[in-house]
């Protein structure tokens, strides 16, 4: 198949753009970075090249306007506003460049673009503040897009960990090309030149001979010019990629003819019945101003005659152009802000653009704006409203504090939540976050408030479901588990039951995500004997936990983890393990699931309420603006959901069950529930799961008890310092203990408990408190590690393990994750007597668990059987040797129990 064109005739009338996005300036604790208005200007020269280029300049939207200076000052939401534009109006290609900086958690997960003012806050819920989340705000944005072609382009330290998040949609063209590889940062580049990737991608732009330029020679040709160049720490610089879609032409070569746009022929107007002169006697024909400038940019002086003909078209058929059969402009529609839940953005949006696309005569009448929000953040949004309207004028240096705008987005009129728990949650009275709002609840008979939670700036009008999912357990069909275990069981008879027969995983969402994996994590820890222990298993299993349900899978259908796929078991909503069960080339098969991913069969526990998707009418004090016609518009829309068939079929089309008369309905024909795939995967009938009472108060306690689990953490460092590792030269320098440990601090918080001891003493005495055990600066901490010198003694490692696990379990507590780290060159740690290390393996495993991470610097110390292996799986902990990346993989384990931000 060819590449996709721009400049195609077949593509000539549809609407391409660029959006390029540069930050120079920074506020803060960032550098400034003055090649970034010169890549700007390089990519605005190649996309627009008279001769090479495939748009034209009408065509670039850039952020800021006027290109950026050592003074200018970009802040997201400019972005947000172009990127939401871009999705909804472009039609052809659609290319976005980012030039900043970038910057990633501890782990490398969740890449944010920075913009001037943008934070780093110790709010580990929340760490990042006025910078956009390239797989919530950017990908999540373009997944949707009406383009024919999406290209992103990242030019920032960490691009590459935006290949970790790259979901186009199913059927999607979408490319993605990053400055370097996962992990790794780039330098600033010269702000004459601008930076060397940008630069490099210029000149393939602009100089390409022969062939159209694509994006996958791009690649190519990026790559090979990136080779003498090094990234920052001496990385080699490798740009890298993902595809999906065959291929699109960024440019064109220098010596090729260049193409003749093609003539616009608007279809044949069907004249107005009460007026045969469509045109109005005062406006002269013509072609609105954006067309016709967009138009002859495209024209060369040799098809400038066309003009001709496209101005005599315009006398009978500009009424086609200006409002259609309307006689005149198409007035602005009513715009309708939708929040919803994470598992239902595509879904919703889905029906949204379905309901928007009903208007008649080619005008609009109510435009629709979708946008997902974490369910905590949504629920804790509403319960504080007022501060939408004046948000805190200051917030602490910890960030915990309450934005709604930053945390959600615009002021909702509609809400849709995954569960009723949500609604019951964000209107109810006591612990929660902010303003308890008021709430009225309409049933079918129209029962009107049936609570009143306190004053508030909003009211919470629930109109009723719009689809339901319930959650499953989804277990590979590969595993053993009795028949009588699908329905009518809570959760941990479920599970008991699959533990019996093989090692299983369980695994589900992050809880402060959705709102269905809150429940299920409500049902979870009713079953647990200790809330700690299983979010650590988890943790050991898969870190970071993907946002949604369909992350998750996604996770799993890579194949990258160990078999991890094979062995677990998922709470997931029914209508994701639907799709994911589908066969290749079924529609309505994810683009990211692959045949490395088990079958696996629904069992519907008891006591995980049903999710029912409840259409919320958002009612702001103060909004009387269009109050009368607003108000009219979300119950059309609401209306429309619940009983138009094209509407129900946004919904079963994905897998959720359509509503009947209040209650889920069967899965029709052609619902994905029906599929063959899951014949014998789903329930064709489903019992009511859940308790019908309201859950608020137990799920605000599962959400305390799994932050607490989280975090703050209790960290303890063991660092041999017996002079063999001075001898093998490993204490000192780049990549040596005292490096290893400082820089693995970088993941701790202030919130956080460690200290760091010092095993080579005499015989008989205790470890050196080189850094006491608790709260401390981490900067101060750092220093004193790197000040720390060897001592000529053997290094007592078992009785510092011993005295060390029992520091970290002098608390009570046992939700609070604990890790000890011991780095050592094998010597003194190989030396330890076998009986001791059996003692020592025994203890590892007791509770309140501490995970042992064991740090050799010698080869072979991490092979099965050996005691740096023993530990780590008695412990659930790791084992890393010089075969691994020990300083990337030792600041991920300590992640996983501080709370700190690495950038």
């Amino acid at each position: 198949m060819p590449p996709y064109d721009a400049r195609g005739e077949e593509n000539g009338a549809k609407r391409h753009r660029a959006v390029l996005i540069g930050v120079e300036h920074y506020r803060g604790a960032r550098n400034d970075l003055p090649s970034v208005t010169t890549n700007l200007r390089l990519m605005r020269e190649a996309l627009t090249d008279e001769r090479t280029g495939v748009l034209a300049p009408e065509d670039l939207v850039v952020v800021p306007p006027d290109g950026g200076g050592p003074d200018t000052t970009v802040d997201p939401n400019s972005v947000r506003t172009a990127l939401a534009a871009a999705r909804r109006e472009v039609t052809g290609l659609l290319v976005v460049y980012f030039a900043g900086h970038g910057i990633v958690r501890p782990d490398g997960s969740d890449l944010n673009l920075m913009f001037t003012d943008s934070e780093v806050t110790r709010d580990r819920h929340h760490p990042f503040v006025g910078t956009l989340s390239w797989d919530n705000e950017v990908m999540g944005v373009l997944r949707n897009s009406h383009a024919d072609w999406v290209v992103v382009i990242l030019d920032c330290c960490f691009a590459g960990n935006a290949l970790r998040a790259f979901q186009p949609a199913v059927g999607q063209n979408f490319a993605l090309l990053t400055a370097a590889e996962p992990g790794v940062e780039v330098p600033p580049g010269d702000p004459r030149t601008g930076t060397e990737f940008t630069a490099a991608l210029h000149r393939l732009l602009t100089t390409g001979k022969g062939e159209p330029v694509t994006f996958t020679r791009i690649v190519e040709g990026i790559r090979e010019a990136m080779e003498p160049f090094k990234a920052v720490d001496g990385h080699p610089w490798i740009p890298d990629e993902l595809r999906h879609g065959d291929d699109v032409v960024l440019a064109f070569a220098t010596d090729a003819e260049r193409p003749v746009p093609p003539v616009l022929h608007p279809p044949d107007p069907k004249p107005p019945e009460e007026d045969e002169n469509p045109q109005d006697p005062e406006r002269p024909p013509c072609l609105p101003g954006r067309l016709l400038s967009g138009v002859l940019s495209r024209l060369t002086r040799t098809a400038a005659v066309v003009l001709a003909g496209v101005v005599a078209l315009a006398g009978a058929g500009a009424w086609y152009f200006l409002g259609g059969a309307s006689g005149g402009p198409c007035p602005s529609p009513l715009e309708l802000r939708v929040a919803t839940d994470p598992d239902l953005r595509a879904t919703v949006q889905k029906a949204a653009d379905a309901y928007t696309k009903r208007d008649v005569d080619g005008c609009r009448t109510v435009g629709i704006n979708v946008y997902d929000a974490k369910a905590t953040d949504a629920v804790a949004a509403l319960r504080s409203s007022s501060l939408w309207q004046e948000p805190p004028a200051t917030c602490p240096s910890s960030g915990d504090c309450p934005r709604p705008q930053r945390d959600v987005g615009a002021q909702p009129d509609i809400w849709i939540p995954a569960a009723d728990s949500a609604w019951q949650r964000a209107t109810a009275d006591g612990a929660g976050g902010g303003t308890p709002s008021t709430a009225t609840a309409t049933g079918d008979d129209g029962d009107e408030p049936a609570a009143d939670a306190g004053k508030s700036v909003v009211d919470l009008d629930r109109l009723g479901p719009i689809a339901y999912t319930p959650m499953v357990l989804g277990v590979p069909d590969t595993m053993r588990l009795a028949q009588s275990l699908q329905t009518d069981d809570p959760l941990g008879a479920i599970i008991s039951g699959l533990e019996e027969d093989q090692t299983v995983e369980i695994l589900r969402p992050d809880p402060e995500d959705t709102e269905g994996a809150l429940l299920a994590t409500d049902a979870l820890y009713a079953s647990s004997g200790s809330v700690g222990t299983l979010e650590q298993r988890m943790s050991q299993v898969l870190r970071p936990m993907p946002s949604t349900a369909r992350e998750l899978m996604c996770v799993l259908a890579d194949g990258a983890h160990n078999d991890l796929e094979d062995r677990a078991a998922v709470l997931v909503p029914e209508q994701t393990l639907a799709q994911f069960n589908l066969s290749a080339g079924e529609p309505g098969r994810p683009s990211c699931a692959t045949e490395a991913l088990a079958h696996r069969v629904a069992h519907y526990p008891s006591d995980v309420p049903m999710l029912d998707l409840p259409f919320v009418r958002v009612t702001w004090a103060g909004a009387d603006r269009d109050a009368a016609a607003r108000e009219d518009a979300v119950k059309d829309f609401y209306t429309w959901l619940t009983t138009d068939e094209d509407a129900q079929r946004c919904f079963t089309d994905d897998g959720f069950r359509g509503v009947a008369k209040g209650s889920p309905a069967p899965p029709t024909g052609d619902s994905v529930l029906a599929n063959e795939d899951n014949t014998s995967a789903v329930r064709e009938q489903i019992p009511q799961t859940g308790p019908g009472a309201d859950v608020s108060t137990s799920l605000t306690d599962t959400l305390d008890r799994y932050r607490g689990a989280l975090g703050p953490g209790r960290v303890l460092y063991l660092l041999d310092n017996s002079t063999s590792m001075a001898d093998k030269r490993v204490w000192d320098g780049t990549g040596g203990a005292k490096e290893l440990v400082a820089r693995s601090m970088s993941s701790l918080g202030a919130g956080d408990s460690y200290g760091v001891w010092l095993a080579a003493v005499a015989e008989g005495k205790r470890a050196t408190d080189r850094v006491p055990f608790g709260s401390a600066s981490r900067a101060d901490a750092q220093k004193t590690v790197a000040r720390a010198g060897t001592a000529d003694f053997d290094a007592r490692i078992a009785a510092g393990m011993r005295e060390a696990l029992g520091t970290l379990r002098e608390l009570p507590d046992e939700e609070q994750p604990r890790l000890l780290v011991l780095v050592t060159d094998g010597e003194d740690f190989e030396a330890v007597k076998e009986r001791e290390q059996q003692r020592l393996v025994t203890e590892a495993g007791r509770t309140p668990l501490v995970r042992i991470v064991t740090v050799s610097l010698q080869d072979g110390a991490c092979a099965p059987g050996r005691f740096g292996e023993r530990l780590a799986e008695a412990s659930g902990g790791r084992c890393l040797d010089p075969a691994d990346d020990i300083a990337a993989e030792l600041t991920a384990e300590v992640a996983k129990t501080g709370t700190g931000d690495a950038e």
